[in-house]
């Protein structure tokens, strides 16, 4: 059998619950564990407003409904989450645009666009899952600077850095890469991969981007050389300069995790999105003597973190909650299936997260 997290919606009679239901406030059980559901059960869940429902599924069900899954976030929140992103992308669309074309670029402006997000949010933790769970099917140049300057907000404020910072950093993840307006479209969208003289005018944009944001009198050295900086690595191996360890600014190396966690979260047209537990193993395994260790750790130990109490799906395909960050392992948490606890570290590599849901 397969347990299947399931919307109200999506219940058809001849389903078995999976545990015991209570009612919102958690004070009744409104159906016991094992319950075979009939129309009028399902109306009943449906009357007590419950949000998310476990049930047993024959492994070989091929119902489409399998996939529908639940969100232990509030609905009329994500939507309007989604109103104002979508409003915010269109918005850096049109500055990241017009400074393409060499018009007036109004810092403060464009500092208002990603911080007017993060302000209706009590925790930091909130963004990133919320974000998670709006991300278009296609992430382009201007939602992916909307996404970056959103989490470099995040982790500036994980490392407690000052509102002036926190202002630069978010108009520099927002500009990190304009030079990209100068880049021949068919080369940014290309799906295969890359030539030696493609990647060469990618890199490009780096430069372009200072070039641009340059004319703007009101923008900071810091917030230029991030737009420059973005793409160095602390041993040297990055790109435009080659810079080294303290030569990197401290706002490219904020904007340097955001870009990286956002472009392998997000759709390519070169390659599906990343589950993010696989991305903050990549980080843990690939990129430390790359990326700075003091923003990395910060953000590495807070992005797990985030992802506490969400619903996972497992190769296997059992859904899990996470109760618990291995602080050793980040990306292979603890999970609660049912009555069991799961510890991933444990096993072996076989299990892991496919998704979270």
């Amino acid at each position: 059998m397969k347990i299947v997290n399931l919307l109200p919606e999506s219940l058809t009679p001849g389903m078995v619950l999976y545990e015991d239901l209570f009612n919102s406030n958690g004070a009744g059980i409104i159906l016991p564990k094992d319950t075979l559901l009939t129309e009028s059960y399902i109306q009943k869940i449906r009357i007590n407003c419950i949000q998310k429902v476990k049930v047993l599924l024959p492994e070989n069900n091929k119902s489409d409904e399998v996939s529908i899954v639940t969100s232990i976030y509030d609905e009329k929140r994500i939507s309007k989450f989604r109103k104002d992103y979508t409003q915010k992308v269109d918005e850096i669309t049109n500055v990241i645009k017009e400074i393409g074309r060499g018009g007036f670029v109004d810092l403060r402006h464009i500092n208002e666009i990603s911080k007017h997000i993060i302000h209706d949010f009590n925790t930091l933790s909130d963004v990133i899952n919320y974000l998670h769970l709006v991300r278009p099917l296609d992430d382009y140049t201007y939602s992916h600077s909307l996404n970056v300057s959103l989490v470099a907000i995040i982790i500036a404020r994980w490392m407690n850095l000052n509102k002036a910072e926190i202002d630069e950093i978010a108009t520099a993840g927002l500009l990190h890469d304009i030079g990209k307006t100068k880049v021949a479209q068919d080369v940014l969208s290309k799906p295969g991969r890359l030539t030696n003289d493609e990647f060469e005018a990618i890199k490009k944009h780096t430069t372009l981007g200072y070039d641009l944001v340059g004319k703007a009198k009101d923008a900071s050295a810091q917030v230029k050389l991030s737009i420059l900086m973005h793409h160095e690595k602390i041993d040297g191996s990055g790109y435009p300069l080659g810079a080294k360890e303290d030569e990197i600014p401290d706002y490219a190396k904020i904007i340097a995790v955001a870009d990286i966690y956002d472009a392998m979260t997000s759709n390519r047209s070169y390659r599906e999105k990343m589950c993010p537990f696989d991305v903050i193993k990549n980080f843990e395994q690939e990129t430390f003597g790359k990326l700075d260790t003091k923003v990395l750790t910060v953000f590495l130990k807070n992005i797990a973190n985030s992802y506490l109490g969400d619903f996972v799906e497992l190769n296997n395909g059992e859904i899990a909650e996470i109760v618990f960050i291995n602080p050793n392992r980040v990306w292979q948490p603890i999970v609660k299936s049912g009555s069991e606890f799961i510890d991933l570290s444990n096993s072996g590599n076989k299990l892991f997260i496919k998704q979270i849901i």
